[in-house]
């Protein structure tokens, strides 16, 4: 598998319209997720192989059996509420990091898309297809080390989801086209990030 560089969002307000949808923005490290032959790699925004660094998605592979994949989404660790918070996966910045470590600040994968699967290239696919086809991976793990995002579509919109990201503490909300392709390593317009406002939590 070769790697896939992670597509990029525009900054801006949440656009109106059926034809988007909408998930929050979680407050972590972008990740993509290679699983091939009970395998998995793991790579950073640039490219990075982290593999070592985040055991805890180890079982990855197991969750979606037969199958191989390139997954999207993003390393989170959570705080005693249950909120993404950046400053605990930061303390995570380890090669190889020690049984404390793993213990004090544990990390989550968080998939958002599916690139490729069963070998099939899905980047021309429109970004509604590809949420169905990861649905259908039903990638359930008990131990929410691997968790699909929640993706919404109308009859909610985006300002509405963001005023339940700001209530939770979340970052913020990504609107994407529904219609879009994965354009890889691009900022395109079709995905829009829109970040709760700093002042909202003082």
């Amino acid at each position: 598998m070769a790697f896939i560089a992670p597509m990029l969002a525009t900054e801006g307000k949440p656009p109106i319209g059926q034809d988007w949808a909408f998930e929050f923005k979680w407050d972590g490290y972008r990740a993509i997720a290679e699983v091939a032959g009970g395998q998995l790699r793991l790579y950073s925004w640039p490219g990075n192989n982290i593999t070592s660094s985040y055991p805890e998605i180890g079982g990855l592979p197991t969750l979606i059996g037969d199958h191989s994949a390139i997954f999207d989404g993003e390393l989170v660790a959570l705080d005693d509420q249950g909120t993404p918070q950046l400053a605990r996966i930061q303390r995570r910045h380890n090669a190889t990091p020690r049984t404390a470590l793993l213990r004090a600040f544990p990390v989550s994968y968080y998939v958002f898309d599916v690139l490729e699967l069963d070998g099939e290239p899905l980047l021309r696919e429109r970004y509604q297809r590809r949420r169905e086809l990861l649905r259908e991976l039903g990638l359930a793990d008990e131990s929410k080390r691997v968790v699909v995002t929640p993706s919404f579509t109308a009859p909610v919109d985006g300002a509405t989801l963001l005023t339940v990201a700001r209530v939770h503490g979340l970052e913020g909300v990504v609107s994407k086209r529904l219609g879009s392709i994965y354009k890889p390593g691009r900022r395109s317009p079709a995905w829009i990030k829109t970040k709760v406002a700093t002042e909202a939590f003082q």
